[in-house]
């Protein structure tokens, strides 16, 4: 039987709704179908047999996962600690069965046979929120709306709609909007810098640019070595399942003539290439997809949907709406000199050729190129547990956000070592990759008139003097998950409390899969013991770090 129609049968079993009318009441509303939102539904399910749970997925495509599925990014970011996992709990049963480089439909079916066991759970697929009601500091309910693909405009709004009440919401998406429409305090991508490091028009406009976003599109001809390894300044790689990834060429893509044009040739379009992250789309398969082509000018709170509404933003530089930018990347791809670039990246070791000099694109049924369905966005925006109105300039300020960047880049090995000994008393999990800041601009992948990867230590020359690359696991305290601002919203995405370059390390997926473990296990607090999560002391922390343990997660280092 075809993956999909497996996935289809999967998703039957958990309960999905498809044309809901009316209003319908829910003790958990869990917006966003990626790792976080997973992670935090089947938490919650599980944690609070008798209530409710409803996890609404945006997308039109029916494949639980987000990013990591239907988006394409099949990389899995993983940086081990004491040759372990330190991502442990919803992420590691995943791995475990579908990889690191993993088929994106064999990802999204593992997740959703994790999900049903759980009765309780209901899923709602291609429905995007478009009001948040409030009753005082709570969210009373969700309007939704829904919404189809449509080639020419992206997502567009249909019929029907329906409101959504709830006890507990929680803000598991890439974009924050949930945190976005019902009134949390945020900053706008790295608008928290230090205000040397802003350029003057993020400055004047009170906002920062987020880093740049990419669209990941398929492949296929990647040509791989007998063994894994490192060839020259590409590593090779093979997970447990057998399927390949490989990681590499930043000296192929700052010292190859035909590269460096190609960047300086479509800068002003929005595009540029930088080196290459790439996986196969499982062991058997003949695909690859592949994460290279940065795109610029992408606001993630901008929806095409919003325009001429309440919800579209109001301070705004001139950049692309999500959708905007999804239609115009898919188009630049097949530009010749995309592919004739892409090629470039190839080897030659043991008389052998390796890599993408013999690529081609692979395309659907009606001869386009295979995407991903939605983008794959860095960074949109960041809640802020206290401090001034406008938070430009305030990174690293106590009280700020619940994480900071001394935090995460000088963490200890222990819990009285480190910046971050403080936060061990209300951990709910650890953080750990590499503080991996992509470029914001096109101009960022230059230095000293030479294209430099990666970009961390120029734009930020105060992060390589204060230490560079953390060395340990980050304690993530509870309050990351929450804003004083609403008391029954939990954020384990995007939206989370942390500063934009603490951000850099935690915005990928397995951190965000630990993130949607703790909001789960906090909103079964909440449902089980009828308490808010804006109003957890000692006693719930305890009890959600108990119930986590449970659950497999990973606490200490």
């Amino acid at each position: 039987m075809h993956k999909r129609a497996i996935t289809a049968i999967a998703l039957l079993a958990l309960g999905i709704l498809f044309w809901p009318q009316g209003t319908k009441q829910y003790d958990t509303v869990i917006y966003g179908g990626g790792f976080a939102g997973c992670a935090a539904a089947g938490r919650a399910s599980e944690y609070a047999p008798q209530h409710r749970v409803l996890l609404i997925v945006p997308e039109t495509v029916e494949m639980l996962g987000g990013l990591g599925t239907t988006g394409g990014q099949n990389f899995a970011d993983i940086r081990l600690w004491k040759k372990e996992l330190t991502a442990q709990g919803s992420f590691a049963r995943w791995f475990a069965d579908a990889g690191q480089f993993y088929n994106t439909e064999k990802m999204a079916e593992v997740i959703a046979e994790d999900l049903k066991r759980y009765p309780n759970l209901e899923v709602l697929f291609g429905y995007e929120l478009n009001q948040v009601s409030r009753i005082g500091k709570n969210i009373g309910s969700v309007k939704l709306g829904r919404v189809l693909r449509d080639e020419l405009e992206g997502l567009v709004w249909d019929k029907p709609e329906m409101r959504i009440k709830g006890k507990v919401f929680i803000d598991a998406s890439d974009e924050g909007r949930l945190a976005r429409l019902s009134g949390v305090q945020l900053s706008v991508g790295r608008q928290d810098w230090p205000e040397q490091y802003l350029t003057a028009s993020e400055r004047d406009a009170g906002m920062g640019y987020q880093q740049a976003a990419t669209l990941m599109f398929k492949v296929r001809n990647v040509k791989t070595p007998a063994e894994p390894g490192n060839y020259g300044e590409w590593v090779f790689s093979r997970d447990h399942n057998g399927s390949w990834g490989l990681a590499g060429g930043k000296a192929t893509w700052s010292g190859t003539r035909e590269l460096i044009a190609f960047n300086q040739k479509y800068a002003a379009q929005g595009f540029a290439i930088k080196p290459i992250n790439a996986a196969q789309d499982g062991a058997e398969s003949s695909e690859w997809w592949v994460n290279t082509l940065l795109v610029f000018d992408v606001d993630a709170r901008m929806r095409s949907l919003d325009k001429e509404t309440n919800r579209f933003p109001r301070h705004i530089q001139k950049q692309l709406t999500i959708e905007e930018a999804w239609l115009k990347a898919k188009e630049f791809i097949k530009n010749p000199d995309f592919m004739d670039a892409l090629r470039r990246f190839s080897l030659e070791a043991h008389g052998q050729k390796y890599g993408f000099g013999s690529a081609e694109l692979v395309l659907d049924e009606d001869g386009e190129p295979v995407t991903g369905a939605s983008l794959y966005i860095r960074e949109s925006v960041h809640a802020i547990q206290g401090g001034p109105t406008s938070p430009q300039g305030i990174e690293g300020k106590d009280g700020a956000y619940a994480l900071n960047i001394s935090e995460v880049q000088l963490a200890g090995d222990s819990n009285n070592m480190g910046s971050d000994r403080d936060l061990y008393p209300s951990r709910i999990g650890l953080g750990y990759y590499l503080m991996d800041i992509n470029a914001y601009r096109p101009e960022d992948l230059q230095h000293e008139g030479k294209y430099v990867w990666p970009v961390t230590e120029w734009l930020r020359p105060d992060w390589l003097r204060s230490g560079g690359e953390p060395n340990c696991p980050v304690y993530l305290p509870y309050d990351i998950l929450i804003s004083p601002d609403v008391n029954n919203l939990l954020l384990p995405g995007y939206a989370a409390s942390c500063s934009s370059f603490a951000w850099a390390e935690l915005r990928v997926l397995p951190n965000l899969a630990v993130l949607g473990d703790a909001a789960g296990i906090a909103a079964a607090r909440s449902m089980n013991f009828g308490e808010l999560p804006g109003d957890f002391g000692d006693i719930q922390i305890k009890w959600m770090q108990e119930s986590l343990l449970e659950t497999g997660a990973r606490l200490d280092k």
